[in-house]
């Protein structure tokens, strides 16, 4: 009986249900004084209590899916994460916003003791006043070792740009939950990735409102932050690649959602984009709001499997991580890659069984960070 299946929560409420009976029935037989009915009734107490809260947590890892077999509760889910490529005819590689950089982060790249920018890389936490959006937000920019290096110095760097999920309240979580720096640093000291900038951010610009990544009527635009303030801010700090052929962009959950539209509606910035166990479809719920209001046609235009099935495809690549046991948002992922064609071109990693937690995201990072590598150039190389 499967972790996340009506009939294991069936089960458990049954046996909630008969425990519960059971005490009430039970109750009036043991009320005399002793130390064994003490006992007994405090047994039934604490059985029916564990049986509510596991019933609980089944419901509850049931709709959130933080855990999507026994194998993933247990910890032995998975494996090793790779890319797949998705079979397709033709398939090939192919100054408006205000910065303030406001410290130098301590990140996980190792012993801290006489680090170097040149050998170690460095993270940044960057400030962003977005012109055309009016959104404040912040990012944390990881910046290879190669970008300090003298032979590197008239070199623009490809960028990578990893959005979290909704609501992401850890503003660290791509580094210290992702481990973002260290497995690039790891990868690169391999030999296995080119020098990239990280650019690592949470989509959330108003606190209990997950925007999906939309510009929403008489609300925030965090489309076009994200599409065209975050990139120019970028340019304005660092020395970033200019054409959208070194511009590529991830994420996990919404922000996988918010990775792969981005691309797709901007395909003149984003040449790459990777979902990390995100959905494809624009959603409606007690978090989103009003977000498109209330127009077929802007629902439309933010529904990614519309947007395949009947407009033209931009010239994008996209990797679908997902898995395919476990997953809620599998069953979109699949309607996604089976749609795709050319000029669109998607490549898969797929796993046997996975919960939509960071344990399960965590394996979808290396595979990600080097598919990215192997899409994106710099200026200059």
């Amino acid at each position: 009986m499967g972790l996340t299946s009506w009939g294991l929560l069936g089960l458990l409420s049954l046996i909630t249900a008969a425990c519960l009976a059971g005490t009430v029935w039970a109750w009036p037989r043991l009320a005399s004084a002793g130390l064994k009915t003490t006992a007994v009734r405090t047994a039934l107490l604490a059985g029916g209590q564990l049986m509510i809260i596991l019933t609980l947590l089944v419901g509850v890892n049931g709709y959130y899916l933080f855990y999507g077999t026994w194998t993933d509760l247990m910890g032995a889910a998975g494996g090793k994460a790779q890319v797949r490529q998705h079979p397709q005819p033709g398939a090939g590689p192919d100054a408006a916003a205000a910065t303030r950089v406001v410290k130098t982060v301590q990140a996980k790249l190792g012993p801290r003791e006489g680090a170097k920018p040149t050998r170690d890389g460095q993270v940044q936490h960057l400030e962003i006043s977005g012109v055309r959006s009016g959104i404040a937000s912040e990012a944390y920019i990881y910046l290879p070792p190669e970008y300090f290096q003298p032979q590197y110095a008239a070199k623009r760097f490809p960028v990578a740009l990893f959005i979290a999920g909704y609501p992401s309240r850890d503003r660290l979580t791509w580094i210290e939950k992702g481990h973002l720096p260290e497995e690039a640093a790891r990868q690169r000291a391999a030999g296995r990735i080119q020098p990239m900038i990280y650019v690592m951010m949470r989509p959330t610009v108003e606190p209990g409102w997950d925007t999906e990544c939309a510009d929403v009527p008489g609300g925030p635009k965090v489309e076009t932050f994200f599409s065209q303030d975050v990139p120019e801010a970028i340019l304005n700090t660092y020395r970033a690649a200019r054409s959208r052929h070194g511009w590529g962009v991830a994420g996990y959950s919404a922000g996988g959602y918010c990775a792969v539209k981005l691309a797709m509606l901007h395909s003149d910035r984003f040449t790459a984009a990777a979902s990390l166990a995100g959905h494809f479809r624009a959603i409606l719920d007690t978090t989103t709001r009003q977000l498109y209001d209330r127009s077929k046609q802007l629902r439309q235009d933010n529904d990614l499997l519309w947007r395949l099935r009947n407009l033209p495809q931009p010239p994008v690549s996209v990797l679908v991580a997902s898995a395919s046991i476990g997953e809620r948002t599998y069953a979109q992922a699949k309607l996604f890659m089976d749609a795709a064609r050319p000029p669109l071109l998607v490549d898969k990693v797929l796993l046997p069984t996975g919960g939509h937690n960071f344990k399960t995201f965590r394996k979808y990072i290396p595979p990600t960070i080097e598919w990215l590598s192997a899409h994106l150039r710099g200026d200059g190389q």
